[in-house]
């Protein structure tokens, strides 16, 4: 072990205020990702002057269930100066900062490497506990102040784009879906004079789905996508397999190849680009995806449709826009919610394929177009550069296991 390597107990002491008095309303939970959020407790009847204290730059831990969970859930306060959390959660502090900033210490239990050794040393049985002191014997480096400083804020620049891109994302999304409801729900598109059609006097007509503006109509979906099964030809000799775990909200989580040979037997489908992938167990836990790029390394489960653009009356952009809105979703796991079987299942036939469209005239249908694209630009160009972020992040994690002083 280098010289520079210290045991965590030596630099940490627990602490045990409690809300006497209930000082403190703010409730807080632990999450499994190492943060915490807003307590779903029912408290109903609970003697919170129990609960205890937990003050910024503070930290919360759960050694419970680390083997089972592979992760060991801690955290540091740092966006509240106090607040109040169960009393199951041990809290310790920092015994010198001048010593051992927080921030840093916070880096070290992020690395995947400390949940794999916290998990090494997690108790057997179901539960799989993590014993306090086995927590204080764990060691890590503890470099000259200044260079956890110059680490953290290298970190934390890192951290603080990864949390712009998401909030950018999260607008993205939002002024988005406004614009579309405001459009195709609520008719309120700019009319040629520039001014809200409905309220203005814009004249509908009568659809299957209610009154719909004039020169719009309504398309069933199978006119417009296809649900294609071609087989993969396999002549390579390693390709990239995704199930439906391996896609989820429009991301691909991994681009990893694998030999031929090894491939599950449910592996058979081969997509294209611009299919739209989505999964027929579960519409709301959201694994679909858009291919963006040349695909004939690709390989996908049986369990994922492959739907498929089979005119060109919309873009796919469009469809798969529509597909993936939370409304479109909730009526497939309502669809499938009633049926037999382990895990709600759809299909193409029976939920997809007669389900209505609207379609726009062609000025509206342009425009929307339009802002689909930038959308859609800024969307990936946001995601993409947060997977590069977080490989930045990951290796600078990694970093520190070989810091010197």
């Amino acid at each position: 072990m280098k010289s520079n390597y210290k045991k965590i107990g030596e630099h940490i002491r627990l602490v045990d205020e409690r809300n006497a008095g209930l000082k403190v309303k703010n409730l807080l939970g632990l999450s499994i990702s190492k943060q915490f959020i807003p307590s779903v407790a029912n408290i109903i009847g609970t003697d919170m002057e129990n609960y205890k204290i937990i003050r910024k730059n503070q930290f919360a831990c759960s050694t419970m269930q680390v083997r089972r969970d592979k992760k060991m859930p801690v955290a540091l306060l740092q966006e509240v100066d106090e607040a109040i959390i169960s009393q199951a959660y041990p809290i310790f502090e920092v015994l010198d900062t001048k010593e051992l900033l927080p921030e840093y210490l916070m880096m070290w239990f992020t690395r995947k490497e400390f949940d794999r050794e916290a998990c090494f040393y997690a108790v057997g049985g179901v539960r799989g506990s993590l014993e306090w002191e086995d927590f204080c014997d764990m060691q890590l480096p503890i470099p000259k102040p200044e260079t956890q400083k110059e680490i953290v804020a290298e970190y934390n620049i890192i951290v603080n784009r990864i949390n712009l891109n998401k909030q950018l994302i999260q607008k993205l999304e939002e002024t988005t879906q406004t614009i579309y409801k405001h459009w195709f729900v609520d008719f309120e598109f700019p009319n040629e004079e520039g001014d809200p059609y409905k309220s203005s006097g814009g004249e509908m007509i009568e659809s299957e789905l209610g009154d719909i503006p004039k020169r719009w109509r309504v398309e069933k979906l199978g006119n417009l996508i296809e649900s294609a099964s071609k087989q993969h030809n396999f002549k390579k000799k390693e390709l990239i397999f995704f199930n439906t775990s391996d896609i989820h909200n429009g991301e691909f989580l991994h681009n990893t190849y694998s030999l031929v040979e090894d491939m599950p037997g449910q592996a058979k489908k081969q997509i294209q680009k611009g299919d739209i992938l989505y999964s027929e167990i579960r519409p709301a836990n959201k694994r679909f995806a858009l291919v963006r790029v040349e695909a004939q390394d690709y390989v996908v489960s049986t369990k994922l449709m492959v739907l498929r653009r089979i005119n060109n009356t919309v873009s796919v952009l469009r469809l798969y826009h529509y597909l993936t809105l939370d409304t479109f979703i909730s009526i497939l796991q309502q669809s499938c919610e009633g049926r037999s079987g382990t895990f709600p299942q759809i299909t193409f036939e029976e939920d997809i394929i007669n389900k209505p469209f609207v379609i726009a005239d062609d000025i509206i249908e342009e425009k929307w177009d339009s802002i689909l694209k930038a959308y859609y630009s800024q969307l990936y160009e946001k995601r993409d550069e947060n997977i590069l972020l977080n490989r930045m992040k990951d290796l600078l994690l990694s970093k520190l296991a070989t810091i010197e002083n």
